[in-house]
């Protein structure tokens, strides 16, 4: 009987520290330590099992310091409301640039690309469970107008520049233009999120709706065309024909290899007793998903693989209807694949190797495309029943960059790096890694305070009657776009 008295007691008293705990630490700090030990936990088991790969010098340790310190740097810039991932690029810099800490964190080029590989299949597997293509037929023709136009204006214009001021072929140029024409739901949702908080009308006229489902269609259309512009860029050295069809080839690979597991998806693995097993599906998607673009590296097909991840992820929500923990699981593999992507292309930069020339040309190339993409998006909500205020805001959101320019700007240096490119190609994929990491370091932190220092000139406020009779509404709303992003 006293046994039983002492667990009991045991027992409350766990209780009451984890009611304690929960109550006073905030679920993002309580995020943070939990991946944080994770990570610590994995780099320990592998010190006691590998040793000197696990050491200074190590591979294991270089990419442990790495997520770590993102982890670090991007939780304190979220808890000031800046966008982490700058954080984040900003220790892989740190780490690749700083003589006597770049000495201890050395990782092969081949290990960095497969690692950047993964991650950009974690975000693509995001960014096709997020699509629907619903949206379109709730917001209208707007959402596509406002996913094509701005990209392929800017694409277009970065590209002209980018021949005539960085000296890159029309190819390359063309590849780097859509590298940098995508927008990153990352940012613009959490803004979204704050401003409605904050009581400010964006669910009128569906403008919330709209911004979130055309940043996720302007995502997968920048991917795939810059995929196609990759196939062409590595065939140029391949018969007439090969070069013509390679594109159109890789797209029609991509979406039926992407379609066939998708549809495999939905079938496997099957109902036990009318409960769907979210574990294994998650398991396969991820399988599924390293497959498809590991795969396609090897048989020389790189484009086609990122485009079947998107497909596979889409054609498979579909047919689940609703799998709320294969999403979930996704963003816990995200959490440490953000700061292992972004911590990753920050060390590709090579301070060293970045000319004033380079520099300034660059930050002209970035702005003045920037302005044609301001004026095309305001354009391309025209006719939508938006004030001209809200149509300004509406371009203002539209100028955040991140999650793609991090995902796909050094996609084309590791495909350069597994094929033996010559120095050529090489430098042509060292400028679009410098001028990707350049726009993030912009345009995140200036798309995010012009949404929130605008907002208040741009935006109406809820009046107090409607606010207290539309509140309960408003957050069913919001709770319903967090768990969909």
């Amino acid at each position: 009987m006293s046994d039983l008295v002492s667990d009991c007691r045991i027992m409350a008293f766990l209780k009451s520290c984890q009611d304690g705990i929960q109550t006073k630490c905030p679920s993002s700090l309580l995020k943070f330590l939990t991946y944080s030990l994770i990570t610590l936990s994995f780099y320990l088991a592998c010190l006691a099992t590998t040793q000197s790969l696990s050491l200074p010098r190590g591979p294991i340790f270089s990419i442990f310091l790495l997520v770590l310190l993102s982890l670090i740097a991007g939780a304190g810039l979220r808890a000031l409301q800046i966008p982490p991932m700058l954080g984040m690029l900003i220790v892989g810099i740190a780490l690749s640039n700083i003589p006597k800490v770049k000495d201890s964190t050395v990782l092969d080029p081949k290990i960095s690309s497969a690692l950047k590989t993964v991650a950009l299949m974690v975000i693509l597997m995001k960014g096709g469970l997020s699509l629907d293509i619903m949206d379109i037929k709730r917001v209208g023709f707007a959402v596509i107008r406002l996913a094509f136009l701005p990209c392929f204006v800017e694409a277009s214009v970065f590209a002209t520049l980018s021949v005539f001021l960085l000296d890159l072929p029309w190819i390359w140029g063309f590849l780097l233009g859509f590298v940098i024409a995508a927008v990153t739901p990352a940012i613009i949702v959490p803004c979204l999120m704050e401003l409605k908080r904050r009581k400010f009308k964006i669910e009128a006229n569906n403008i919330t709706t709209m911004l979130i489902s055309a940043s996720s269609f302007d995502d997968v259309l920048s991917i795939s065309a810059f995929m196609v512009c990759l196939s062409s860029a590595f065939s140029s050295e391949k018969p007439l024909y090969r070069q013509i069809i390679q594109g159109p080839l890789e797209i029609l690979l991509g979406i039926v290899i992407g379609a066939v597991f998708g549809l495999i998806l939905c079938v496997l693995p099957p109902r036990f007793d009318g409960k769907v097993d979210s574990k294994t599906r998650l398991l396969l998607l991820v399988l599924l998903g390293l497959f498809s673009v590991f795969g396609m590296n090897y048989v020389e097909f790189s484009g086609s693989g990122p485009l079947s991840v998107i497909v596979m992820a889409l054609t498979a929500i579909k047919g689940w209807k609703e799998d709320e923990l294969v999403s979930e699981g996704v963003d816990s593999l995200w959490f440490i694949g953000e700061p292992l992507l972004f911590g990753l292309v920050g060390m590709d930069i090579q301070l060293h190797l970045i000319t004033a020339d380079l520099l300034w040309k660059s930050l002209i190339v970035i702005f003045v495309s920037l302005l044609f993409r301001l004026a095309t998006a305001f354009t391309a909500v025209s006719w939508t029943g938006l004030s001209f205020k809200e149509k300004v805001f509406v371009s203002f959101s539209w100028i955040p960059k991140a999650t793609v320019q991090a995902a796909i700007g050094s996609y084309a240096l590791g495909v350069a790096v597994d094929q033996g490119a010559d120095e050529t190609v090489v430098s042509y994929c060292n400028v679009i890694v410098t001028v990707a990491v350049l726009v993030i370091l912009i345009s995140a932190p200036l798309g995010s305070i012009l949404m929130y220092v605008t907002a208040p000139c741009l935006l109406e406020r809820v009046e107090y009657e409607a606010e207290h009779e539309l509140c309960p509404a408003a957050g069913n709303n919001a709770s319903e776009e967090t768990d969909g992003m």
